[in-house]
């Protein structure tokens, strides 16, 4: 395994360093897409290592063990699993092949960006919940992995990104069950969003019908 978990420790560090590097252009959009690469390469060794039992957990927990010392307590072996979550409930995230993030971005010729290297953030008319977008944060991402189902998720998304809502008020959107309010409503004014009415109640025919800019599509 020692082999295998150190050419793995490699890339993720390049992953971690490049996305270090572009902070000062898109620290938040960086971070998001270094924390996906970084899941995705978990996943991937994890599925070459599959017949061997508990090889997923000892490989995270070499790699967090490795991570922790040079970067931080940010990439302890809770985050590296996160990291791991975030991929597996995220797979379109970045529109990019396989294997081509990271040679991008271990590339010497030019500054090492994670969002410019290979991938483009699609224009506002073309997002749809599960892509990438720059209004929302790891913290956003983090506090949606809490939702363990993949429409609800989606409409959290939908809502924060229309409503530019901070990741602050997103958790408070959804402690508040806005999405189990809205779907139980028979009666329109009955379903509060942000201490207001809302006149539409059921939150996916209200998001199909919006004629925005934002797809409720996969």
């Amino acid at each position: 395994m020692g082999g295998m978990a150190g050419a793995l420790y490699r890339r993720v560090r390049g992953i971690i360093e490049s996305a270090r590097a572009s902070a000062a252009r898109s620290v938040n959009t960086a971070q998001v897409v270094s924390n996906w690469l970084v899941g995705r390469e978990i996943v991937e060794e994890e599925q070459a290592g599959k017949l061997r039992a508990g090889y997923g957990e000892r490989l995270m927990r070499d790699l967090a063990a490795r991570l922790g010392k040079e970067f931080g307590a940010g990439y302890g072996l809770a985050n590296i699993k996160l990291f791991r979550q975030f991929y597996s409930a995220y797979p379109g995230l970045v529109g990019l092949p396989k294997g081509c993030a990271v040679r991008s971005l271990l590339k010497d010729t030019g500054p090492a960006c994670v969002v410019s290297a290979g991938y483009n953030m699609p224009h506002h008319g073309t997002w749809r919940p599960g892509r990438l977008n720059s209004n929302l944060c790891w913290t956003h991402y983090r506090t949606l992995l809490r939702l363990d189902r993949r429409e609800v998720r989606a409409f959290y998304e939908i809502e924060a990104v229309n409503n530019n809502w901070a990741a602050r008020e997103l958790e408070r959107q959804i402690n508040s069950l806005l999405y189990e309010r809205l779907a139980v409503s028979r009666e329109p004014r009955t379903a509060l969003r942000g201490g207001q009415p809302d006149a539409r109640a059921d939150p996916l025919r209200r998001q199909e019908r919006r004629r925005g800019p934002v797809h409720a599509g996969r």
